[in-house]
C-alpha cells in the first residue's frame, strides 16, 4: 500500500520533522538529532538563524513573486553583485536549484558557441562517477545509478577520469597520478576534435564518491586541456561551494579559474530553494556582440522572496565570518574522525576537504551501499544524522555540519559516531542465521 506522499523508498516512514535550531533538529516524538551532514550538505549557517527568518518575513510581508521578464528586484540584484564581488564572475544568473544551475551552465556553454559561429560545438565531457543532478542534462553528465531512470534517452557525456585516491592512487606519486589521470583526459578530448562544447566537473566530489579529492594538479592541468581544445571549463560547485571547502568556491585552491559556475545548496542554506550560474566576462560578451538575449528561464528565478532569503544568507555568512568559524570547525572535525578510524578499523579512510568530509567503510564483501545505509540507520538511533553517498561506486557517509558548528556540539557528534561504530562492529560479529 502506497501513501499520498511518495518517498525514495515507497514503504519508508521517516520520522516527522517539527522543529530545528542551529545544528539541531526535533521530530514529532520529541527526539533531537545532530545535523551532522547539514542535511544535504546544504545547511551553512545552520537552522532557524534569527536575522534570516526576519529577513523571509518581511520580505513576504511585501512581495513574493513577480517574473523576471517584467520586474527586478532590489534583493535579486544586491545577491548577484555580492556573488561577483566573493567570486570576480561578471554575472550571476539565479535560479531555483542545483540541478538548474548546471543545466543553465549548460545552456550558457552552447550559447556561447552559437553565437561564436561554433554551433557543431555541443558535446559535453565530465567524470565517469560525478554527479551534476536530477534533471535530464545534468542526470546525463553524471556517473551516477540515478541514470537508470533515464536509460535510453540519456546523453552519453562521462568519459573522463574521476580522483578515487583510495582504489587507484597505488604506489604512484601524487604528480604521477595525475598526470595519468591528464593523459587519459587528453585522449578522450582530443577524440572529440572541434565538437567539445565543455568540461563540467565537480572540484570535490559529492553524493558519487563522498568528498573525493582529485589530485593536485589536476583540475589546473584540465582546464589548460579545454583551453587548447577551444573548450569551456565548467565547474560544479553546488555542493563544494558558498564556504563548504574553505573558500568561497573549491576552485580558489587549486588557481583554477573556470568559465561556468554552479553552485547552490549553501547559496539558500536551506532557507529557500536558490541557486546561482556564474557566468565569466568571455561568455557575457559573446552573448552581449551576438543576439544580446540569454536563451533560458525558469518561472520562479530571481524572485523577491527566495532573494531576499539568498541575501540575508549571505549578510550572515559576511557578518559572522562563518567561512573562517567552518574552517577552524572543520580542522577540528577531521582531526576526530582521524583518531576514530585509528581506533576503529572499520573505517578505511578519512577524506575531503574542509568541512566537506566523508568515511569510507570496510564493506566486508556486502553489496555496494548496504554497510553505509545500514549504519546512517545506526547513527539515526544514536541521534546523528549523516550522508550516505549514493552513486553506486563507493560505501562512505558525509560528514558535513553547519559551518557554525561549536566545538561543544564537535565533541558530541564525535560521540554518537564512536558509539554507531561501536554497535556496527558488534552487529558484525554477531553469528548470522544459517541459510534455509
Amino acid at each position: 500500500m502506497t501513501r499520498p506522499l511518495i518517498q525514495n523508498v515507497l514503504a519508508a516512514q521517516p520520522p516527522e520533522v517539527v522543529r530545528a535550531e542551529g545544528v539541531w533538529l526535533w521530530d514529532a516524538e520529541g527526539n533531537r538529532y545532530l545535523d551532522g551532514c547539514s542535511g544535504a550538505v546544504v545547511s551553512a549557517i545552520g537552522h532557524s538563524h534569527p536575522h534570516v527568518v526576519r529577513a523571509i518575513a518581511a520580505q513576504a510581508a511585501r512581495v513574493t513573486y513577480a517574473h523576471r521578464g517584467a520586474f527586478t528586484n532590489a534583493a535579486a540584484e544586491e545577491v548577484a553583485a555580492r556573488l561577483c564581488e566573493l567570486t570576480g564572475f561578471a554575472g550571476a544568473w539565479l535560479v531555483g536549484s542545483g540541478s538548474e544551475a548546471v543545466e543553465a551552465a549548460m545552456q550558457f556553454a552552447l550559447q556561447y558557441h552559437q553565437e561564436r559561429g561554433e554551433s557543431e560545438r555541443t558535446v559535453f565531457l565530465s567524470a565517469r562517477k560525478g554527479y551534476h543532478g536530477n534533471t535530464l542534462g545534468a542526470l546525463s553528465a553524471s556517473g551516477h545509478a540515478r541514470r537508470a531512470a533515464v536509460s535510453g534517452i540519456a546523453l552519453e557525456i562521462p568519459a573522463l577520469p574521476t580522483g578515487d585516491a583510495l582504489r587507484d592512487h597505488g604506489d604512484r606519486t601524487e604528480e604521477e597520478y595525475a598526470q595519468a589521470m591528464l593523459d587519459e583526459a587528453r585522449a578522450v578530448i582530443a577524440a572529440q576534435e572541434d565538437r567539445l562544447a565543455a568540461v563540467l566537473i565537480e572540484p570535490v566530489g559529492g553524493a558519487t564518491l563522498g568528498a573525493s579529492t582529485h589530485p593536485a594538479g589536476y583540475l589546473a592541468g584540465l582546464t589548460e586541456l579545454c583551453r587548447e581544445a577551444g573548450a569551456l571549463f565548467i565547474a560544479d560547485e553546488v555542493l563544494s561551494g558558498m564556504g563548504r571547502t574553505g573558500t568561497v568556491l573549491a576552485c580558489e585552491q587549486e588557481s583554477v579559474a573556470p568559465d561556468i559556475v554552479a553552485m547552490g545548496k549553501g547559496l539558500g542554506s536551506g532557507y529557500a530553494p536558490v541557486a546561482a550560474t556564474l557566468v565569466s566576462q568571455k561568455v557575457l560578451t559573446a552573448i552581449a556582440e551576438g543576439t544580446g538575449v540569454v536563451l533560458g528561464g525558469h518561472t520562479y528565478a530571481g524572485n523577491p522572496l527566495t532573494a531576499a532569503t539568498a541575501l540575508a544568507v549571505l549578510e550572515v555568512l559576511a557578518e559572522e565570518n562563518v567561512i573562517e568559524r567552518g574552517r577552524e570547525a572543520a580542522v577540528m572535525v577531521r582531526d576526530a574522525l582521524e583518531a576514530l578510524a585509528r581506533e576503529h578499523p572499520l573505517i578505511l579512510e578519512v577524506r575531503g576537504r574542509g568541512m566537506l568530509l566523508a568515511l569510507e567503510l570496510d564493506a566486508e564483501g556486502r553489496a555496494q551501499g548496504d554497510a553505509v545505509r545500514e549504519f546512517a540507520s545506526i547513527c539515526m538511533k544514536h541521534g546523528l544524522i549523516l550522508y550516505p553517498a549514493t552513486g553506486g561506486f563507493v560505501d562512505a557517509v558525509i560528514v558535513s555540519p553547519p559551518l557554525t558548528i561549536t566545538s561543544v556540539e564537535i565533541a558530541q557528534l564525535v560521540q554518537m559516531l564512536g558509539s554507531a561504530l561501536i554497535e556496527l562492529a558488534g552487529a558484525r560479529e554477531e553469528p548470522q542465521p544459517a541459510p534455509a
